[in-house]
């Protein structure tokens, strides 16, 4: 063996770390670039948060949209052990609406859009394509009917507001509808349809959601 080859052996550790940091510091880059982008969109976006994948971002003059420091935002397939379905979209569609995501929280492919405000916890976990929403999104009583399809949005109510409290985790693919509140540690099951409040500590799952069982019931 020449002397030269033991150098190479030597030299590829070097190269490997080097390509790593470069790999680091360019999605490091990459991710200041989409936070500058969205704060220039008028996103309240902390310097921590990470956003993998495709993401869409709708707000319309006088409302919010609020990432707390630790956000995960993420639609790439690679990153969620079950799936990743579509862009991560977080949408206001009415002035004075606001969309806010507590510290540590995890998102994946969710799409949340809000009329008037839709709060979410810290170290809350959303699974893939959950809806979260608080608003019918059409006049549900029109009189008569036949004006729904053009009646426009329904006026915007506090009494529909949502609240997902810390330490919540939903899973994929579950609809949380208007005027609902999830209380602190609950788990959503997959595909449930929550149209009413769920309390602190517990399983809740179906359609429409209800609680099964409590968290100090379930077999770790």
């Amino acid at each position: 063996m020449t002397d030269a080859a033991p150098q190479e052996v030597l030299r590829r550790p070097k190269l490997v770390m080097a390509l790593k940091m470069a790999v680091t510091s360019g999605r490091r880059l990459a991710q200041r670039k989409r936070a500058m982008t969205l704060r220039a969109r008028g996103i309240d976006i902390a310097d921590s948060v990470s956003i993998f994948g495709r993401m869409a971002v709708s707000r319309v003059p006088g409302s919010s949209i609020t990432l707390r420091r630790g956000v995960v935002l993420n639609s790439a397939m690679t990153r969620n052990t079950l799936e990743a379905r579509g862009p991560l979209v977080l949408k206001t569609i009415s002035p004075g609406a606001g969309i806010e995501i507590g510290e540590d929280s995890g998102l994946t492919s969710v799409t949340i859009s809000a009329s008037s405000w839709i709060t979410i916890g810290q170290r809350v976990l959303v699974g893939a394509g959950v809806l979260i929403t608080d608003s019918d999104h059409h006049v549900v009583a029109a009189d008569p009917v036949e004006l729904r399809r053009h009646s426009g949005l329904p006026t915007p109510a506090a009494r529909n507001r949502v609240v997902i409290e810390d330490d919540v985790f939903i899973g994929a693919r579950a609809i949380v509808l208007k005027g609902v509140t999830i209380g602190r540690g609950s788990v959503i099951g997959a595909g449930s349809v929550v149209a009413s409040n769920v309390p602190p500590g517990v399983i809740a799952a179906g359609n429409p959601c209800r609680v099964i069982a409590t968290l100090k019931d379930f077999p770790v």
